[in-house]
């Protein structure tokens, strides 16, 4: 089996554990941003380092109080940039910029009492769009306008969660990107590899607050 078919059968194994498993769930939601990497090659003799930014909701994760296994719904945009010139003098200016919607997998390790460790993979499917302008090193200057096409992914890794408030908490994650895309333009074809982002996470947790029983005998100031 391919390294790109094992991602979603890994994910299908998961879904039908956790469906089997769970029986109530603890949900939060969550806001993140970070720096993000991955390469450019628009030869096999010279490769381009892209650097930008990692946005990401998370509309929800739904964990089974049970078996600590979890599933999730991601909103998730790339976009990525560089220059650079190669061997021969000519410059390159790529533009990449990718908005999907993942479904994730994983299981929480919940540690002290306030720290979630979680392990994860995610499989998606959105928008990828790219742009490039060359500059030969004789000055010509070429730009390729963006073209835009529907691409599939995968990402795996982990979150680390700490429970700050009751609802409101914060997060890091380290996350791996599983994806090579070709670039094809014209006279100028390349990849991309997409490589990893580091984010910071804003948690907020739906878990129903208990309401405190009322003591009869307690007066409105708090006295007897």
């Amino acid at each position: 089996m391919s390294t790109r078919l094992l991602l979603p059968a890994s994910l299908l194994l998961l879904v039908a554990f956790t469906a089997f498993a769970q029986q109530e769930d603890s949900t939060m939601s969550w806001l993140a941003t970070g720096p993000a990497t991955a390469t450019y090659a628009p030869d096999s003799n010279y490769v381009l380092s892209l650097t930008g930014t990692h946005s990401e909701i998370t509309l929800w994760q739904d964990r089974s109080v049970f078996t600590n296994f979890f599933d999730g719904l991601h909103l998730i945009s790339l976009d990525l940039s560089g220059e650079g010139t190669d061997g021969s003098g000519n410059l390159h200016a790529p533009k990449y910029s990718n908005l999907s919607l993942f479904y994730s997998l994983g299981y929480d390790w919940y540690l002290a009492s306030f720290a979630h460790v979680q392990p994860y993979v995610a499989y998606g499917i959105g928008t990828v769009a790219f742009s490039n302008t060359y500059t030969a090193s004789s000055g010509t200057i070429t730009p390729y306008e963006e073209k835009t096409e529907i691409a599939d992914w995968g990402i795996y890794g982990v979150n680390l969660i700490l429970e700050i408030t009751g609802k409101l908490w914060l997060g890091y994650a380290l996350n791996y990107y599983h994806e090579t895309q070709t670039i094809e333009f014209q006279d100028n074809d390349g990849s991309v590899e997409l490589g990893s982002s580091q984010t910071l996470m804003l948690v907020w947790n739906w878990e129903r607050v208990p309401i405190k029983s009322i003591d009869p005998k307690a007066s409105f100031w708090g006295g007897r």
